[in-house]
């Protein structure tokens, strides 16, 4: 098979890519799993929120939220956002931080609430009071259908030409004539230029084509679900985290989603639970609430990447124009994915970010692998 463009990796990024650049030339999204998906963009709490501390990372935040609340005709059937709101909360001694958080979210264009104890108490009753003093609340914050955004995009893609491949994991990258040659068992790929949107494996897919990595390093985060508790209705609750940022909790149909907040450096690979993570967020959780996890009722981990700086990558190697980075979207991948996926395009394509990106004041300096600090 012979294509314009090959995308390695079919999590949220890959699939975005592969929507927009399917519209610049022949496309083939490449998966190593059996299902798109199947890695961090299906284990993922799904909130968008503009209250990120990278700069970068939150406008590309800002410029996706247009298409996340409107997508194009026949994208979705049915809304990719939900109201849910965000909590964060404190004691006195966190004011610094979370009114670093209100600033962020206020620059944002976002509706930033500083909150007293009662006020926290009213949106999240089961907070134990005497634990928290104030707190701030985005409440512009929203759930993601993850996948049905997922979908989306892969059914737009397809629509538009793209050959979308699974259960291709990739062993061998290499130039040949002007162009990339990708192989795994039982098929094979040519490409006049690659996207590596690999996540956790993209320093592996670059160093696999003989190029130097870029410091993309994963990152475990563990979570978990547990039973309701009778006394307490949670459905217009809010997504509840602390300053602190050492739990966190998260309404789902039926039940609820706790974590540590936990980002521990590790090899790539199929992330699974520890049992200590697990302990410690429920001790956490029960310490500064009145609900009663007991034994979780499901328990997952995901991975989440981040280069030095903990911005988002787009752009070019420094040493092969027809590689492209696609990566380090650290746990904001989903909510980002709009703009990522039209900036890779632009750039791929050789035109300028789109209009909306750099309105939100990002430009191809700030996504581009070449930028000062990264490998």
């Amino acid at each position: 098979m012979q294509v314009d463009i090959a995308i390695v990796g079919g999590g949220i990024a890959g699939a975005s890519a592969a929507y927009f650049l399917s519209k610049h030339g022949s496309v083939a999204l490449i998966e190593r799993e059996e299902h798109f998906g199947y890695h961090s963009s299906g284990r993922t709490a799904a909130q968008f929120t503009v209250g990120i501390s990278a700069d970068t990372m939150r406008r590309m935040a800002q410029a996706s939220r247009g298409f996340l609340e409107a997508p194009p005709p026949g994208f979705a059937e049915g809304a990719l956002l939900s109201p849910r709101g965000c909590l964060t909360v404190g004691r006195h001694e966190n004011e610094a931080r979370l009114t670093r958080l209100a600033d962020r979210l206020a620059k944002a264009g976002a509706r930033a609430q500083r909150l007293d104890r009662d006020e926290a108490l009213a949106l999240f009753p089961a907070l134990r009071p005497e634990v928290f003093d104030l707190g701030v609340y985005e409440a512009d914050a929203m759930d993601i259908d993850v996948d049905r955004l997922l979908q989306g995009y892969l059914r737009g893609a397809r629509a538009a030409g793209a050959r979308l491949v699974t259960a291709a994991g990739i062993e061998a990258i290499a130039k040949e004539d002007g162009r990339w040659r990708l192989a795994w068992p039982g098929g094979e790929i040519v490409a006049q230029t690659i996207v590596n949107a690999a996540g956790a494996w993209a320093d592996e897919m670059a160093a696999m084509a003989g190029l130097r990595p870029i410091g993309n390093v994963p990152h475990r985060r563990t979570a978990f679900t547990f039973a309701l508790q009778k006394e307490f209705d949670t459905r217009n609750w809010p997504h509840l985290g602390t300053a602190a940022d050492d739990w966190y909790v998260k309404p789902e149909p039926g039940c609820l989603m706790g974590s540590l907040s936990d980002a521990v450096p590790v090899a790539p690979g199929d992330a699974y639970p520890e049992d200590i993570d697990i302990a410690q967020a429920i001790a956490n959780i029960e310490r500064d609430t009145r609900l009663h996890v007991g034994r979780p009722l499901s328990q997952w981990a995901g991975l989440r990447s981040f280069v030095q700086d903990r911005e988002p990558v787009a752009g070019a190697h420094r040493d092969e124009a027809s590689f492209f980075w696609l990566a380090g979207q650290g746990g904001c991948g989903i909510l980002t994915s709009p703009a990522m996926g039209q900036a890779i395009a632009a750039l791929v394509a050789g035109s300028p970010l789109p209009p909306l990106i750099a309105e939100h004041g990002v430009s191809e300096a700030d996504l581009s692998p070449r930028r000062s600090g990264l490998a």
